[in-house]
């Protein structure tokens, strides 16, 4: 297994091509570079390819924004079984950085997109759905507005919906029922996007419940012996680790991460409702993480805060204290109510249940933005977003030896902040020829919303 993973950065295309209404152009000799980028937060995937150009084929081909390039590309993954990297046609946005670098030769980049974007640019919604799931709906608005060879895989979402969309491109109709999509375990959290030749409709509920994929660590300095020796434990070496961000207090207050509030009302009947979500209640017991505990202590703040406003009598939520959490006027936001929205006779009693879904799915969301990292490690095709990795990080801080070769302080050697499970949220495929042969390297953006130890303050003495 080692030996294959060590291998992983190697990768073969069986065919590189640019597809015109006339002809088909072999891009082989042509192909510096490649990226292919894929997010979980959004819903297509892109590349861009470098070419040096000694045939001219933006006259020749020529290159107008109506072609489409296909290729197809393979490497071993840990069991040595082939993995494929075949997002299907990609189709020509732009050409930028053309540059004659020398007679009669060139060099640019050609920018594509997913057929998928395509389809969706090109088309519209106007139709409305009664007393069905919102899986359903999503379900019907791929296969008749973004039908394509794409492998479609949707969750399964809990409720009946009545919606009515009102000339939408099918991406914000999606995302748009995304977030109030509700799963059979009672969490909101649900994302669209595409991944090789895959799209997916799923809650990152759901995505924090898979096994690992892959096990790494960081450490920056090693020598080839003691990579060839965390390979054999399963685990590979990151070429480089950073750490993108940790947390943004005052981002997170504004935004409605620790605590927000939401006022509901119903402009039939003049009933308005306040209801209110903090930080500790997204960490309830069925509730997945990547990790056991929140990213912040539950002690009082050292600042004061002005007694909290009542807007109307309390629905969900309510508790008071003097901790962040509790600080629910921090974001308030309004939304309609009425529990005969959409009706059509006096028995249709179709609730949107709003006080269910917003303030938690903002929580939630807002969760994966805190301890952030980017990786770079050898290419392992079999990797993609929304898959989760455990990443071991060593802590900045001196070995202690009691003896020669007896360390003191092991357990103090691993940041247990910074280590643990993450989920891929964005990921670049780089591929580039280097000594005549491709070489294939991943930068992926990984994030956790929990943490691996409890926070505590230690007492001064």
């Amino acid at each position: 297994m080692a030996e294959t993973q060590e291998k992983a950065s190697e990768i073969k295309f069986e065919f590189i091509e640019l597809v015109t209404p006339n002809e088909v152009f072999d891009l082989t000799k042509l192909f510096v570079s490649m990226n292919i980028y894929e997010d979980l937060f959004a819903s297509n995937i892109t590349m861009d390819i470098l070419l040096n150009d000694s045939i001219n084929l933006p006259l020749k081909a020529p290159i107008l924004g109506e072609e489409y390039l296909n290729f197809r590309a393979y490497t071993k993954s840990v069991d040595g079984e082939g993995v494929d990297i075949a997002p299907g046609p990609m189709y020509t946005v732009s050409i930028t950085d053309r540059h004659l670098t020398k007679d009669r030769q060139q060099v640019y980049i050609l920018h594509l997109t997913s057929e998928m974007d395509m389809m969706n640019s090109t088309t519209t919604i106007s139709r409305s759905f009664r007393s069905k799931k919102i899986s359903t709906i999503v379900d019907t608005i791929i296969g008749d507005y973004l039908s394509y060879d794409n492998d479609i895989i949707i969750e399964d979402t809990d409720g009946d919906e009545n919606v009515v969309i009102p000339n939408w491109k099918p991406f914000k109709a999606i995302n748009w029922l995304a977030r109030r999509a509700i799963n059979n375990n009672n969490i909101p959290n649900y994302l669209f996007w595409e991944s090789n030749g895959a799209t997916y409709f799923k809650s990152v509920e759901t995505l924090l419940q898979q096994t690992v994929k892959q096990k790494f660590i960081f450490s920056p300095i090693i020598s080839s012996n003691q990579k060839m020796e965390q390979l054999a434990l399963g685990r590979v070496q990151l070429d480089n680790l950073e750490i993108i961000n940790q947390f943004n207090t005052t981002r997170n207050i504004e935004n409605g991460l620790y605590a927000s509030k939401l006022i509901t009302h119903d402009i039939v009947k003049k009933k308005i409702q306040q209801h209110t979500y903090n930080l500790t209640q997204a960490y309830a017991s069925d509730i997945t993480h990547t990790d056991s505990y929140m990213p912040i202590s539950s002690t009082d703040t050292y600042y004061e805060v002005a007694d909290r406003y009542s807007f109307a009598p309390q629905g969900k939520g309510g508790n008071k204290g003097d901790n962040i959490q509790s600080y629910y006027d921090s974001k308030v936001m309004f939304h309609p109510k009425h529990n005969q929205l959409f009706s059509t006779n006096t028995n249709d009693l179709y609730d949107n249940k709003v006080e269910d879904w917003k303030l938690k799915r903002n929580t939630l969301l807002l969760g994966l933005d805190q301890v952030k990292l980017k990786i770079t490690f050898s290419g392992k095709s079999y990797l993609r977003v929304g898959h989760t990795v455990h990443i071991t990080v060593p802590s900045a801080e001196k070995v202690i030896e009691e003896n020669p070769g007896m360390i003191k302080n092991a357990e103090d050697l691993i940041d247990t902040f910074l280590s643990g499970t993450y989920l891929i949220t964005a990921l670049k495929h780089a591929i580039i020829y280097n000594s005549g042969k491709p070489i294939y390297t991943m930068v992926a953006e990984v994030t956790k919303d929990a943490l691996g130890d409890v926070p505590s303050y230690m007492t001064r003495r």
